[in-house]
């Protein structure tokens, strides 16, 4: 006998329900899975095409090519070919001819010391036009940029600046053609800067070779030490010379009036907030200045050497630095040397030297060499700052 066994059906509305109910929360896992999925791929997508247009400093700092920048090759010995890319211009006067001004500037070039060859080239604004009688002009030792390895006074970028400074500030401008590296690495341009010193206070002591321009125009108790970036350094590297407490340097019958410091290059081991944030500068980015000093410097020395870095361990003694003139530094605000600039702004304020900082804040490292609204605008400032350095150098000497 066969027994079956009594079943409760389901209702047919009952059954699809609970078949819903069990697929609902599986459709749900799926779509939220799938929405997972999309947004890690956009994300992806988003990070991958951003990394891509903005590659990170260390990777533009990789592509920049210093050489390229600075139009030179160097070989794997060492040696530096430079381009020519920057002209070269002749003086106005030359041996033989007649003194033909320039805009109303001559300009001739002079050896100022026959056993190394060292020349430099003269700037004399003409006299003014019904003067009764001859002027004496404030002398100015000045000193070009290019890093160290770049550059001559006769360069156009550098004569044109003596030149406009010259007629601006109705000064002498001597630009000396010192040594470059790294044929001759530091300290060689620093010691041709003392020898074109010295043979200074020779035209003002009335010994040797005497320049008839110096002679009948110079006003050797307004002296003025100047430089443009490179050259800055040059010339407070000359300046710490000429106040040496030990005297080895002889100034006078020389005045020195003050020293011009135009966007002075420094550098260091550790960046500095402006160094990072226009790293990729297109005059000085961080690997031109880096091959600049690694070429400059001595060898085997690092970024914070004296020569470079003034704040470390070199730091001059505030002895000296309270014998210094009045100091005038022109910095820009878009210069990569920007914060170490101003640190060494700060440093001669502490050593009780007076400062006077100039500052543009559109400006970038060496803007007054191209633009002329700006050059003039400088050229301007350091006219002012001359003319009351004079007077107070007239009160007082070393």
């Amino acid at each position: 006998m066969i027994q079956c066994c009594d079943r409760t059906l389901e209702p047919p509305h009952l059954q699809l329900l609970s078949s819903f109910l069990f697929i609902v929360p599986l459709l749900s896992l799926f779509v939220y899975c799938a929405f997972l999925f999309i947004v890690t791929l956009l994300s992806l997508f988003v990070y991958c095409a951003f990394s891509h247009s903005q590659p990170t400093m260390a990777q533009e700092a990789q592509e920049i090519d210093p050489c390229k920048v600075l139009g030179i090759r160097i070989d794997q010995h060492g040696k530096v070919t430079r381009s020519n890319r920057i002209p070269t211009v002749p003086p106005s006067c030359n041996a033989t001819g007649p003194e033909t001004p320039e805009d109303g500037v001559l300009s001739k070039d002079v050896t100022i010391d026959p056993p190394t060859g060292l020349t430099a080239r003269i700037f004399l604004p003409q006299q003014q036009q019904g003067a009764e009688s001859i002027q004496r002009l404030p002398v100015v030792l000045s000193f070009h940029g290019g890093g160290f390895v770049m550059y001559r006074p006769s360069s156009i970028l550098f004569h044109g600046s003596c030149h406009r400074a010259a007629k601006a500030c109705n000064a002498i401008f001597i630009s000396v053609d010192y040594r470059l590296a790294p044929e001759d690495r530091l300290p060689a341009a620093y010691e041709d800067a003392v020898a074109a010193f010295r043979w200074l206070r020779s035209q003002a002591l009335g010994t040797g070779v005497l320049d008839p321009w110096l002679e009948s125009r110079a006003d050797f108790s307004r002296v003025f030490l100047s430089g443009e970036s490179s050259g800055a350094n040059i010339a407070y590297n000359l300046s710490l010379r000429v106040f040496d407490e030990t005297g080895a340097l002889q100034v006078p019958p020389l005045r020195i009036a003050g020293v011009v410091l135009i966007q002075p290059f420094f550098g260091g081991i550790e960046r500095t907030t402006s160094e990072v944030r226009l790293a990729h500068d297109k005059i000085v980015p961080l690997p031109v200045s880096d091959l600049l000093w690694r070429l400059a410097l001595p060898e085997g020395a690092d970024r914070d050497h004296p020569f470079c870095n003034p704040l470390k361990g070199g730091r001059p003694s505030p002895e000296v630095l309270q014998r210094f003139p009045a100091t005038v530094v022109a910095v820009e605000g878009l210069d990569p040397l920007l914060d170490r600039q101003l640190e060494f702004v700060k440093m001669l304020q502490e050593a009780g030297v007076h400062v006077e900082q100039r500052i543009d804040p559109t400006g970038s490292h060496g803007v007054e060499l191209l633009d002329m609204a700006k050059a003039e605008a400088l050229c301007c400032d350091i006219s002012t700052f001359m003319a009351s350095s004079s007077v107070t150098a007239s009160t007082s000497s070393l």
